[in-house]
C-alpha cells in the first residue's frame, strides 16, 4: 500500500514468480523512481530465460503486483519430411538451432529403392522440408554404375548394362550379401573402378575387386562387390565405446548417425541395453543389436531395418509350386543342424525369410523351414539356388568385458581405478579424467533416499566418453556419497581425447 514519509510518496511494488502463485519479494518505490534494481532474482526455469517483468516498472506512479516473462532459450526450426507423393507428411519435428533433425523411416514402395533425402537434415539453422529420393527398380535387370561420391553413395550416373556375361548375387538372413559379375572388358574398360558403386534388383553394392583373365583369346573383367553397409566395417565408422538403453529404432539411430544410412522399418519396440568397450566395427554393433533382440536385418536402398520376422510368414509347400529343379541336404554334427538347398527353375516369390515346407519322400524329407539364403542370376532365372535351414543370431561376448578388479591409480599400469564423489541436494561433479568404460558405481545417503545417478558423456554423444555424474531425486539437505569403479583408458587414447 502507498505511503508518504516526510511529504514524500512511496508505492509498494509485489513481485510475483512466474506462476503467479507465490511472492518472490516486494519494495516500495518513491513516486515516479524506477524499482529495476529493487527487484528480486527471479526464478530459474529450465529452457528459459528471464525477459523482464510483465509491466514497466521504472516509472512507478501506483501500487504494483508485477510476474517475470520468460522466452525460450533457443531458437526452434520446423523440419518436415514429406512423403513420396508430396502429399502429406511423415514427420513434423521442432528442432533446437544447430541441432539434428531425425528422419522417419522411408515408405517402402513397390518397384523403386531408397536412395537418401534431398536435403541434409543436420545443423538445422532454418525451417526446412525435406523429401526422400527414391530409385526405380527396371522391369527387366539392369546393371547401373555410379561415381562414389564423398559420403558415400552413388552420385553421377556412368552408364548401364542390360546384359552381362555372368553375374551372380548372395543374400542371407543374417545380413550377408555379395555380388560379382563377368563382362568383356572391352564394354566396361576404361568407365567402371573400385571407385564406383554397382545397382542392381534394388541392391547397392560397393566394388571391392577387380581381376581381368583372357579366355580363348577373348578378355573379360570379373568384379567382386559388397553390399553398400558393409562400408560401416570401415575405420572411419570404428567404436571404442558405447553405451544406450532405448529401443531397438533408437539404438540403431544412434549407431547410424553420421553415416549415409536412415533408419527402416523396425517393428520390434522392446528396451534393451546396447554396451561395447573394446574396438568393434559400427557393423559390428549392428549385428550385436539384432542378437539382443532377436531380430532380422532389412535392407532397403540406404535403409537399414530391424523386423520381428522377414519374408512370409505363411507356409508354402515349395514342392508343389512346380518350380523345384534340385534338392539336397546337409548335417552338421557339431552345430546338430539340418540344411537343405534347393535349386529352381525361376525365382519368382520367394523371398529370404519365408517359411517353406519341405515334402520329398524320395529323401526322407518331411520339414518345415525358413529361407535362410538366396543365391541367383538376375539375367538369368534359371539360376537360382536357396538354402533352407534354421536362422539364430549369436551375440558377440566379446565386444564387452566387466570389470573384475580395482587397482591404485597411482600405479602406472592400473587397468581399473575409483572414482569418489559427495554432493549435497541435488547437482553434477566430473571425474578426474575421461573414461572410455562405463563405471559402475555405489552409493550412500545420509536420509536413506534413493538418488537418480546419471552418467554423463563428454558433449551428449552416444560414442563420447564419460566425464561425470548427475544426482537427481533428493532433497536439497541430502548427502550423497558415490563410488564409480572405472576402467582407466591407455595413454595414446587418453592423449587423443585431450588434445
Amino acid at each position: 500500500m502507498s505511503k508518504t514519509v516526510d511529504g514524500v510518496v512511496y508505492y509498494t511494488v509485489r513481485f510475483l514468480n512466474y506462476a503467479g502463485t507465490d511472492l518472490l519479494g516486494t519494495c516500495d518505490v518513491e513516486a515516479g523512481g524506477d524499482a529495476t534494481d529493487l527487484a528480486p532474482q527471479p526464478e530459474v526455469i529450465e529452457g528459459m530465460v528471464f525477459n523482464g517483468w510483465n509491466v514497466d516498472i521504472t516509472k512507478v506512479m501506483e501500487d504494483m503486483t508485477v510476474r517475470p516473462t520468460y522466452k525460450s532459450d533457443s531458437i526452434y526450426y520446423t523440419v518436415n519430411f514429406l512423403n513420396y507423393a508430396g502429399d502429406d507428411y511423415l514427420s513434423t519435428q521442432k528442432v533446437k538451432e544447430g541441432e539434428d533433425a531425425v528422419p522417419p523411416s522411408p515408405e517402402k514402395i513397390r518397384g523403386l529403392f531408397f536412395i537418401g533425402w534431398n536435403t541434409s537434415f543436420t545443423d538445422i539453422h532454418e525451417d526446412k522440408t525435406i523429401r526422400p529420393r527414391y530409385r526405380e527398380i527396371p522391369p527387366h535387370p539392369v546393371l547401373n554404375f555410379y561415381k562414389k561420391t564423398k559420403g558415400n553413395i552413388s552420385g553421377e550416373f556412368i552408364r548401364s548394362y542390360s546384359a552381362v556375361n555372368a553375374c551372380s548375387i548372395t543374400a542371407k538372413l543374417d545380413g550377408e550379401c555379395t555380388m560379382s559379375f563377368k563382362m568383356l572388358t572391352r564394354k566396361i574398360d576404361s568407365f567402371v573402378d573400385v571407385k564406383c558403386i554397382a545397382e542392381l534388383d534394388g541392391l547397392v553394392f560397393n566394388i571391392t575387386n577387380v581381376k581381368k583373365s583372357i579366355s580363348s583369346g577373348v578378355c573379360y573383367t570379373e568384379m567382386d562387390c559388397e553390399h553398400i553397409s558393409y562400408i560401416l566395417n570401415d575405420d572411419e565408422y570404428k567404436v571404442t565405446a558405447f553405451d544406450m538403453t532405448g529401443t531397438p529404432r533408437q539404438i540403431l539411430w544412434a549407431l547410424l548417425e553420421g553415416t549415409p544410412f536412415s533408419v527402416g522399418t523396425v517393428d520390434i519396440e522392446k528396451k534393451v541395453t546396447l554396451r561395447v568397450n573394446t574396438e568393434a566395427t559400427r557393423r559390428a554393433c549392428v549385428m550385436q543389436l539384432l542378437a539382443l533382440v532377436k531380430g532380422e536385418i532389412e535392407y532397403y536402398g540406404y535403409a537399414i531395418g530391424i523386423r520381428k520376422h522377414r519374408g512370409n510368414s505363411q507356409v508354402v509347400d515349395i514342392m508343389k509350386t512346380e518350380n523345384v529343379k534340385d534338392i539336397s541336404y546337409s548335417y552338421n554334427a557339431t552345430e546338430q543342424r539340418y540344411s537343405y538347398s534347393v535349386d529352381l527353375y525361376r525365382k519368382g516369390n520367394v523371398d529370404l525369410g519365408d517359411e517353406l515346407l519341405l515334402d520329398f519322400k524320395p529323401l526322407s524329407i518331411y520339414r518345415q523351414k525358413r529361407v535362410v539364403g538366396m543365391e541367383w542370376n538376375p539375367f538369368n532365372y534359371n539360376e537360382v539356388s536357396i538354402t533352407i535351414g534354421a536362422y539364430i543370431p549369436t551375440i558377440n561376448d566379446s565386444l564387452y568385458s566387466v570389470v573384475t578388479s580395482v587397482e591404485d591409480i597411482r600405479n602406472t599400469t592400473a587397468k581399473y581405478t575409483v572414482e569418489f564423489g559427495e554432493i549435497i541436494g541435488n547437482g553434477s561433479f566430473y571425474f578426474t579424467r575421461a573414461y572410455n568404460d562405463r563405471p559402475y558405481f555405489q552409493y550412500q545417503t545420509n536420509d536413506g533416499k534413493t538418488p537418480t545417478v546419471t552418467l554423463n558423456k563428454k558433449s551428449g554423444s552416444a560414442f563420447a566418453s564419460y566425464v561425470g555424474a548427475s544426482i537427481s531425486g533428493v532433497s536439497s539437505s541430502t548427502r550423497t556419497v558415490i563410488a564409480f569403479y572405472c576402467t582407466v583408458p591407455d595413454e595414446t587414447e587418453d592423449e587423443e581425447d585431450t588434445d
